[in-house]
């Protein structure tokens, strides 16, 4: 007879069963959650956003720019809608295929269909993530606005305008409403007006050298602060005026003289002419855009005092909007237009600010050498380059005729002299009209004493 054993249960086959079990079920779970995570999780911030211009007001022609950016997912989408009362229109819709690292877009709201009042304007743009579901991550902007879609009126007060090419005008104009920017446009160039107390508006405006007297029509110009823009037409005459032609000759010895002080610039280019040739087209481009930069640091109040002075005793080398050519044994090898008056006297002979002001800039110009500038208000300001010295700083308020500086050679001067210049907006004048009181009762004060009288103004920019 056989006797059957018991069945004994093998040891740890129970246990490694189930966690070989487990471990097949768990790895899909596990991989499942790591997709996940990159899918969805991996790319949890928002895009940035920004919406320019930060305005509280707006009309249906400004125009607006929504930059959106993100460097991980890319922007997907761009949504801008306007709301008012019960109406939701969308003025601005994109998508992006693949996503765009960054994306900006200009929009207006003409055809928006708004009307004149309160509405609400919402920026929307999604990444390329899988987050919230593959929707993607979004990033919203909104702005509560005013709609005015009334532009401001502008009229002319002074009565008849005589311009000399080169030259200055100054227009006294009025608005029905407060403006953001007024002033006078010349081409593309804009000069800015002045408000004063008296409610009215005074601007400078130039008739540039280089633009042709039938050429010449300035208007008015204002826009509110919801971006509603107005231009007004004036009574001007423009008088044609001719430059003459200068010839310098460089010389080896002005080379040797004048470029060591450049040796740290175009040291690519050894021959001095050809380096002369740079420092006088390219660096001067440079310098002339500081010169203008200076315009932003006008005051908005005049700050002259009568008649501008120049040099005492001094003689004209050089004079405004000449078209001079500069020649090496014989031959043409640059020309530029020289927009100022150089001066000389005595070496080293003092320079006395051309009326009273505040000085802007002090200290080395490149072609311009040691220069000053000082700031005589609403746009207007002087330049006087050469310098073998400068006897100001920055901030000084000077008085017609301190000493500002002392003739010198320094930059690309021919010899020693102060390069004297006058700029308005940034933008060069001829000096010799500044120099003349009756010019300047005629054209500029007796204006603002007639047409806008008792006023401290203050810039409508």
């Amino acid at each position: 007879m056989r006797i059957k054993k018991p069945f004994k249960r093998r040891r740890g086959f129970g246990p490694l069963f189930f966690l070989v079990a487990g471990l097949l079920v768990a790895a899909p779970l596990a991989l499942a959650g790591v997709a996940g995570y990159y899918l969805f999780l991996k790319d949890a911030r928002k895009p940035q956003v920004t919406l320019t211009p930060e305005a509280e007001a707006a009309s249906p022609k400004r125009a607006f720019t929504v930059t959106a950016a993100d460097e991980e997912s890319g922007i997907r989408s761009l949504t801008v809608t306007v709301t008012q009362g019960q109406r939701r229109t969308d003025v601005l819709r994109r998508s992006y295929d693949p996503p765009r690292d960054r994306v900006s877009e200009r929009f207006t709201l003409e055809g928006s269909e708004l009307r004149g009042g309160a509405f609400e304007m919402q920026v929307a743009a999604y990444d390329g993530s899988y987050a919230n579901l593959g929707a993607g991550n979004a990033a919203r902007v909104s702005r509560r606005m005013l709609l005015d879609m009334t532009p401001p009126s502008v009229k002319a007060l002074t009565p008849a305008h005589y311009v000399r090419q080169g030259g200055v005008g100054l227009v006294v104009y009025e608005v029905n409403k407060d403006v953001t920017r007024s002033g006078v446009m010349v081409g593309d160039a804009f000069y800015p007006g002045y408000k004063q107390k008296s409610g009215q508006y005074a601007c400078l405006f130039a008739f540039p050298a280089d633009v042709e007297a039938e050429s010449f029509k300035p208007r008015l110009f204002v826009e509110d602060a919801a971006g509603n823009e107005k231009t007004g037409f004036f009574v001007n005459m423009a008088i044609k005026r001719r430059f003459r032609e200068e010839r310098v000759d460089v010389t080896d010895e002005y080379l040797a003289a004048r470029l060591p002080a450049f040796a740290a610039l175009f040291p690519e280019v050894r021959d001095p002419v050809e380096r002369f040739k740079k420092l006088d087209t390219e660096l001067r481009r440079q310098n002339d855009a500081s010169l203008a930069e200076f315009a932003r640091k006008t005051s908005p109040e005049a700050l002259w005092e009568g008649a501008f002075v120049y040099m005492p005793r001094s003689v004209v080398r050089g004079s405004f909007a000449a078209d001079r050519v500069y020649t090496y044994k014989g031959q043409e090898i640059v020309r530029e237009k020289h927009m100022g008056i150089d001066l000389s006297s005595v070496p080293r002979a003092p320079v006395p600010a051309a009326n009273s002001g505040r000085v802007v800039f002090a200290g080395a110009l490149g072609v311009y050498g040691n220069a000053v500038v000082v700031d005589h208000g609403m746009g207007l300001q002087s330049l006087y380059a050469n310098l073998s010295s400068t006897a100001v700083r920055a901030g000084d308020e000077v008085k017609k005729g301190d000493v500002v500086g002392a003739t010198g050679t320094s930059g690309l001067a021919p010899g020693d002299q102060v390069h004297f210049a006058m700029y308005l907006a940034g933008r060069p004048v001829i000096p010799i009209e500044w120099w003349d009181g009756h010019w300047l009762e005629d054209n500029v004060t007796a204006k603002i004493k007639r047409y806008a009288s008792g006023g401290q103004p203050e810039q409508a920019q």
